[in-house]
């Protein structure tokens, strides 16, 4: 799990293909004798799971996914054999499933763009944020892009390159700058970990990137598949600091680095959450939240 539980700068649809591929690998390699028994190491490799990217609402729901196809496997009384060609299935159609998902998400977030050649702020390195400019730029809607970089990791520099590539204009910023920036642009689209009824979780600078929007009356909106919605109080969704050594390898003497990559942007800072169908308000997207737990086995993992 070195690979997927590692990966800090991929967006969470990405991060979400490497937990299926990996998923399917070790269906593929597992031993156990029985399906009771295969049920019983899967829980414990999705609990790994979950702790490895506890941010991601999408490792969470996918793996919520697995351990049901599980369950269903072993009440239908499958062989080990029978269940682990289930579990491989049913990734290959989660992979599909979060393709089209994502693809409608871009749709309706280009559909909001009400004039064409209007700067699209961002930060960091979101795939529902590049799909959704580069679908209105093939839609003619000219987008450009102000790409923040992403501290420490720097992702946003990819993000920058790739939209680049696709024929937009683009301006990359030091994320401090990013708030003094936003009164030059017509929108600003966040990326989302995860989405509560209190708020989205995103990279951090997010929030004062909103807060920012606010005073410049510049619209915010969060791109989000309904995957990506759980209740806050979901045990197992929750925000780990990471390395401090990333922020500061050698620090001064007294000197305690913190190196926080996510934080919660409150609803009432965004105008909406785009997901595949529409825009959801703050009310609505709270009631999707909290109508998509996780089992209790995966809950508090």
């Amino acid at each position: 799990m070195s690979g997927f539980a590692a990966d800090r700068a991929s967006g969470s649809g990405e991060v979400a293909l490497a937990f299926l591929r990996e998923l399917e690998r070790w269906a593929a390699t597992d031993t156990s004798t029985s399906a009771p028994a295969l049920r019983d190491a899967l829980l414990a490799r999705l609990r790994a799971a979950q702790a490895a990217q506890p941010n991601l609402a999408l490792i969470h729901q996918l793996a919520a996914r697995a351990l049901d196809v599980a369950d269903s496997g072993v009440v239908r009384g499958d062989t080990p054999a029978a269940l682990r060609d289930a579990l491989a299935g049913s990734c290959a159609a989660e992979r599909a499933d979060l393709a089209v998902a994502q693809a409608a998400v871009a749709r309706t977030a280009a559909a909001l763009l009400d004039r064409r050649g209007g700067w699209i702020a961002t930060l960091s390195a979101s795939g529902a944020v590049r799909e959704a400019l580069v679908h209105a730029h093939q839609s003619g809607c000219e987008p450009r892009a102000l790409v923040a970089e992403g501290r420490p990791g720097l992702e946003g520099r990819s993000l920058a390159a790739s939209l680049a590539a696709a024929g937009m204009p683009v301006w990359l910023v030091v994320d401090a700058a990013l708030p003094l920036l936003l009164s030059q642009v017509t929108a600003v689209w966040l990326g989302a970990d995860a989405v509560t009824e209190h708020g989205v979780l995103n990279k951090v600078g997010s929030y004062a990137a909103a807060l920012a929007a606010r005073e410049h009356s510049v619209p915010v909106h969060a791109l989000a598949m309904r995957r990506k919605f759980l209740p806050a109080a979901t045990a197992a969704l929750r925000i780990a600091e990471m390395p401090p050594a990333e922020v500061w390898a050698e620090p001064a003497p007294g000197v305690r680095p913190r190196n926080v990559y996510f934080e919660v942007v409150p609803m009432e800072l965004l105008r909406g959450i785009v997901v595949e169908d529409g825009v959801l308000g703050s009310t609505e997207a709270a009631t999707v939240a909290r109508e998509r737990p996780l089992p209790t086995e995966l809950a508090g993992a």
